[in-house]
């Protein structure tokens, strides 16, 4: 290794970053502090295969289309023209790692990515493939700020790796990624997880949020929600459930001098819970804190309100109860009273042969004359609010065609 000379040590650095996509390109920064400087790289580890040191640059090369030989640790350094013999520091090792080498991983945060300040999360990045080691990086603004290894968990059915981060601050923000990789090939990793984005809450005074009533009359319509304050916010935010809807949309200033957006269309298919939030675009993780809970549900007509309500979902719980046990008592009686005439009809067979041919003729002659089935007698039981009733006999033709929204339920039985 060259020895230190007169020169400052050069930084070096990999744009757009240092974990590159298989098949793309990267380019190696040297920053010398002189423009007038000649800049070598040369790598220390990794494939000896892939020379770069005996080429000379002003300054930057570039890498690629890269493949997995590309990855490893690499070093640059510089002097002056006409000075050979005079050598600059050697600058801080850079790691270039290739990914894509096999499937992305699964990155979940849980409870939720809305986080609030002070709260801690864990960032669990799963896959099918039995890594060694799983890898949490984190930037903001598009700039690299911390990376976070450990080694996998396995289990059935692939391995893991729990990453706790907390307790939040501003510092947490940003969005995060993680890749799987193994310790014989530290410079190649998965492709990159989908991103997730991590939003700290309650830096700022929460803001309002309303709905436009009587604009919804049944599921699947939309509806228009309100998010307002008196801050003058950059943007602002929807959730649901705890989690974002969107990318959020600017404020503007209203007749009153309050700041406000609204979110349209907004599909209500069931009863959900909606917060909204402000923030400022830098920084665009940091949020305030939510504002109160506005519940929205669907029951024909639309209703909104700061609280569920109770009343309305005791009384529909209690006649999805009454409709069950109906049910239940009808298919019951039916197997009883099916019993009983088969009963008394085995013992009819037997003492009166002739009343069998009678009952057939009967059947018979009903078949062929539909006005004739007057004749016959039904008796019904009624099953009313848990109180059984009997009824007189009703001729047929004086029975309701159309099906009668009562609760009550009528079991036929034919005698013959």
């Amino acid at each position: 290794m060259a020895q230190a000379g007169i020169n400052a040590k050069p930084s070096l650095s990999a744009w757009p970053s240092n974990v590159v996509p298989q098949g793309q390109n990267v380019t190696l920064n040297c920053d010398t502090h002189n423009k007038f400087n000649i800049v070598k790289f040369y790598k220390e580890d990794g494939d000896p295969n892939l020379q770069v040191h005996k080429k000379m640059f002003r300054g930057s090369l570039v890498l690629g289309p890269v493949t997995p030989a590309f990855g490893g640790t690499y070093r640059c350094y510089s002097y002056k023209h006409q000075y050979h013999n005079e050598l600059s520091s050697h600058s801080e090792p850079l790691k270039i790692i290739i990914s894509g080498i096999y499937r992305k991983p699964l990155l979940l945060v849980l409870p939720t990515p809305l986080v609030k300040l002070g709260e801690k999360i864990t960032l669990k990045c799963h896959s099918e493939i039995m890594f060694d080691i799983f890898i949490l990086t984190s930037h903001s603004m598009g700039i690299n700020k911390d990376t976070f290894q450990l080694s996998a968990e396995y289990h059935f059915g692939g391995s893991n790796a729990n990453f706790p981060i907390g307790p939040m601050t501003p510092e947490h923000a940003g969005t995060y990624t993680c890749y799987g990789s193994y310790k014989h090939t530290p410079y190649e990793w998965s492709e990159s997880s989908d991103p997730v984005d991590i939003k700290i809450t309650g830096l700022y005074k929460k803001p309002s949020l309303s709905a436009l009533m009587g604009t919804v009359e049944t599921s699947g319509e939309n509806m228009i929600l309100t998010c307002t304050s008196d801050y003058q916010f950059d943007m602002f935010h929807l959730s649901m459930k705890g989690l974002p809807l969107g990318h959020g949309l600017p404020a503007e200033q209203s007749h009153s001098g309050t700041f406000q957006a609204n979110f349209l269309p907004v599909p209500l298919i069931q009863t959900e819970t909606y917060r909204c939030y402000g923030s400022f675009r830098n920084p665009s993780h940091v949020w305030s804190s939510p504002s109160d809970p506005l519940y929205l549900s669907v029951s024909g007509n639309f209703t909104s309100s700061t609280e569920p309500d109770s009343k309305t979902d005791n009384h529909r719980t209690m006649n999805i109860l009454i409709g069950l046990s109906v049910t239940m008592m009808s298919v019951f009686l039916t197997i009883l009273l099916y019993s009983c005439c088969s009963a008394k009809k085995s013992k009819s067979q037997e003492q009166a042969p002739t009343m069998d041919q009678e009952c057939e003729s009967r059947t018979t002659l009903n078949r062929q004359n539909p006005e004739r089935q007057e004749v016959q007698e039904v008796a019904y039981l009624e099953f009313d609010q848990l109180i059984f009733k009997q009824k007189l006999p009703t001729p047929i033709s004086q029975i309701p065609k159309e099906i009668s929204t009562d609760p009550s339920v009528y079991v036929e039985v034919r005698k013959c």
